[in-house]
């Protein structure tokens, strides 16, 4: 199994002690060993560190954000991509968010198996994350540039891993920005193309058996 980070939607803030009897969780989306920037702008929305819906733990090790303000910002944010490539799964994206049975009130977003990649507390990762979305703008320009950059001469010297690398477990290679050769890729890298009501773990009732 890979280590995925996961998007749904829900229709409460996750709280201990909670009577959960009414709570709603629609899978939205999951990403294999990264945190992509679609997911991150989906949480943009008044932000904030919450109990996981996942795993049991009395830490905030996951995020919940304001499900039609992060619509809003990732509308945004695709609006200002031009790759002709990119426009159906645009299209599809929006579409799928906007269905009336995957809308509710938050986006919540689990990264416990991501975090799990590093030696760093979980929870400290997560608040990382959270300060992250709340400034999202220096990863929405190199989002940008890796959709508009010709693609780059790849070295056979790897680049030295930075800190969010590290902390998040992305390798160093290959580089992102390599839409003039894979633009399919590039709009992978960005989230886009992955929505899906049924993820690993699956709170819809309609598959008990799954994997």
């Amino acid at each position: 199994m890979a280590n995925r980070s996961y998007l749904y939607s829900t229709n409460t803030i996750p709280e201990p002690n909670q009577d959960d009897s009414s709570r709603v969780l629609t899978g939205i989306s999951e990403y294999n060993y990264d945190i992509p920037i679609v997911f991150k702008i989906l949480l943009s929305g008044n932000p904030q560190a919450c109990l996981s819906v996942i795993w049991d733990n009395p830490e905030k090790i996951a995020l919940i954000g304001d499900y039609a303000s992060g619509v809003q910002n990732l509308e945004a944010f695709l609006a200002g991509i031009t790759l002709p490539a990119a426009q159906a799964p645009i299209a599809e994206a929006l579409e799928f968010l906007k269905m009336p049975k995957n809308q509710s009130q938050y986006f919540i977003l689990e990264c416990g198996e991501i975090f799990e990649m590093s030696e760093t507390p979980v929870e400290a990762q997560n608040l990382a994350l959270l300060n992250q979305v709340q400034n999202l703008q220096p990863e929405i320009e190199a989002a940008y540039q890796s959709l508009l950059l010709p693609a780059p001469v790849v070295s056979d010297q790897p680049k030295p891993i930075g800190f969010w690398a590290k902390l998040f477990g992305r390798r160093s290679t290959p580089p992102k920005a390599l839409s003039a050769n894979n633009p399919e890729q590039a709009i992978y890298d960005l989230g886009l193309g992955l929505w899906s009501n049924i993820l690993y773990f699956d709170f819809s009732g309609e598959d008990d058996d799954q994997d």
